[in-house]
C-alpha cells in the first residue's frame, strides 16, 4: 500500500472522510482504494472481492469487506467469569479517556485532549499496559482523540474503531497520519457486533454517524458476566433516541457530553435505569459541565454519581457480579465555571484532590455579557439554521452567512461547537 498516495503530497488542502469501513483522502490527488493490512489486522480476503461500490461526487471508490476475524468476536451473547475487569476514567479534565483492563488485554476509548497526552500515557505506563487490542475514537472532536495519535505512536494496537464522519480539523489529520504510519487501519465497526477482549466483550452502537459530531458519537457497551456499561462519547439526544430500542438496563453509565443537558434525555435515563454513573468534567470549566438539568434528572432517579471534578481518576472494578470503586460518591451540583472562577461558586463543591490540570485558561480579551443571574458567560455566534455555534464572528464557516446572531450559548440553543474556531 502507498499510505494512501504517500498522504497526497503531504496533506495538502487534505480532508478526511470515513465512508463505512473505508478512510480515504480527497482534495489534492486522485484517491486509491485503500488496502487493509493482512495478518492480525482487519481484513478481507480480497479488495477486488466481496465488496461495494460507492460514489463520492465523480469519484468512485471500493469499499473492501472489512469485517473483523472471528477471533476477535466473542462466540456468545453473555459471560459469566470470576476474573476482575478494570474501568478507568482517567482524569484529563474536560476532556475523555477510559482504560479498560480485562486481563492481559486492554482498550482505549478515546484519549484526552491534545494537551492530555503525556498524562495519558503516564497513566497507561503505570498501569502497566504493554499494548492496546483496541483503540475507540468515539467522534472527531479534539477533547476525545487530541492526545490518541501519541498513543498510537507508542503502544502497539491491534484495531482502531472510529466514528461514521468526517473532520478537516489538523488533531483529526495527526491522529489518522499516526494511525497511518503505524499501517493501523481505521474502521467504522458494524452495528451491534460483539467483540472480544479476555473475560468481557463490548458491543458499538450508532455506526451510521449523526447529524453533528457531536451526534456520531459511538456507543460503547461493555459486558462483564452480568455487569454492564455504557460509554456514550458526546452523544445527545438524537443518537439516545436513535438507539433507544437497541438498549437494556446498564451498571453504570458515562453520562454523555460531559454532563451537558443536551444530552441524559428522560427516555434514555429511564430505559437504561443504571445504578451509576460517571461524569467527566474540570473543575472548573468554561462550559459549566456537568449542567443542573442532567444533575438533577440523576438526583431525582437515586443514581449514585461519581465525578471526575471532584474525586480525580475514578476507578471501577467488576467482579462479572457487581461493581465496586473507592471513589467517593459525589454531589448532584452543578459544575463551575470557568470564567467566573474567582468567585465561589455556592452551588457547587470542590474536592481537595481535584487535580490542578484540570483548569482551563480563558483569555481575557473574550467578549462577554452578563445573564439575569449577574454571572458572566462568553459570547458565541450562531446562525438561525446553523446546528454549530462559534467563538468568533470571523469563523471561516460564517464567511457566506448573511445572518450572524450572537449572544450567550442558553440563548443560542446551539451546544455543537464548531471544528474550526472552538
Amino acid at each position: 500500500m502507498t499510505k494512501l498516495n504517500k498522504k497526497l503530497s503531504s496533506l495538502c488542502k487534505t480532508k478526511v472522510l470515513l465512508l463505512s469501513s473505508l478512510i480515504f483522502l480527497s482534495g489534492c490527488a486522485p484517491v486509491a482504494t485503500t488496502e487493509i493490512p493482512k495478518g492480525d489486522s482487519a481484513t478481507s480476503e480480497s479488495t477486488t472481492q466481496n465488496s461495494t461500490t460507492s460514489e463520492v461526487g465523480e469519484l468512485e471508490v471500493s469499499l473492501p469487506d472489512t469485517t473483523l476475524p472471528d477471533s476477535a468476536v466473542s462466540e456468545s451473547n453473555s459471560s459469566t467469569s470470576t476474573s476482575q475487569v478494570e474501568v478507568h476514567f482517567i482524569n484529563t479534565g474536560n476532556s475523555d479517556s477510559i482504560l479498560i483492563k480485562d486481563g492481559v488485554k486492554a482498550m482505549l476509548i478515546d484519549g484526552g485532549d491534545t494537551d492530555d497526552d503525556q498524562k495519558v500515557m503516564e497513566y497507561l505506563k503505570a498501569q502497566n499496559i504493554q499494548s492496546l487490542e483496541y483503540i475507540i475514537a468515539s467522534h472527531p472532536h479534539a477533547d476525545h482523540i487530541g492526545g490518541l495519535d501519541t498513543v498510537i505512536k507508542t503502544f502497539p494496537t491491534q484495531y482502531l474503531f472510529v466514528a461514521n464522519g468526517d473532520a478537516d480539523t489538523k488533531v483529526y489529520r495527526d491522529f489518522i497520519n499516526a494511525a497511518m504510519d503505524k499501517n493501523l487501519q481505521p474502521s467504522v465497526p458494524l452495528e451491534g457486533k460483539q467483540f472480544k477482549l479476555e473475560n468481557s466483550y463490548f458491543e458499538v452502537f450508532n455506526t451510521n454517524g449523526g447529524s453533528t459530531t457531536n451526534e456520531q458519537s459511538l456507543v460503547i457497551r461493555l459486558t462483564h458476566g452480568e455487569d454492564t456499561f455504557l460509554f456514550t462519547g458526546d452523544a445527545e439526544k438524537e443518537t439516545e433516541a436513535e438507539i433507544l430500542n437497541q438498549m437494556t438496563g446498564v451498571d453504570l453509565l458515562k453520562v454523555g457530553h460531559h454532563g451537558s443537558h443536551s444530552s441524559t434525555t428522560d427516555g434514555f435515563l429511564e430505559q437504561l435505569s443504571p445504578t451509576y454513573a460517571v461524569i467527566l468534567a474540570a473543575n472548573p470549566n468554561k462550559y459549566g459541565h456537568p449542567h443542573i438539568e442532567t444533575v438533577q434528572k440523576l438526583e431525582k432517579a437515586q443514581i449514585e454519581v461519581h465525578r471526575s471534578d471532584e474525586c480525580g481518576d475514578i476507578i471501577f472494578t467488576s467482579t462479572g457480579n457487581g461493581l465496586t470503586t473507592e471513589c467517593p460518591v459525589g454531589s448532584y451540583n452543578r459544575g463551575s465555571k470557568a470564567d467566573t472562577a474567582s468567585s465561589t461558586n455556592s452551588n457547587n463543591t470542590t474536592s481537595s484532590n481535584t487535580n490542578s490540570t484540570n483548569n482551563i485558561n480563558t483569555t481575557t480579551n473574550t467578549q462577554s455579557t452578563t445573564n439575569a443571574t449577574g454571572s458572566t458567560e462568553k459570547t458565541i455566534y450562531w446562525t438561525p439554521n446553523g446546528k454549530s455555534y462559534h467563538t468568533t464572528k470571523d469563523c471561516s464557516a460564517l464567511s457566506k452567512s448573511k445572518t450572524i446572531l450572537s449572544g450567550t450559548q442558553a440563548e443560542s440553543g446551539k451546544f455543537d461547537p464548531c471544528d474550526r474556531c472552538h
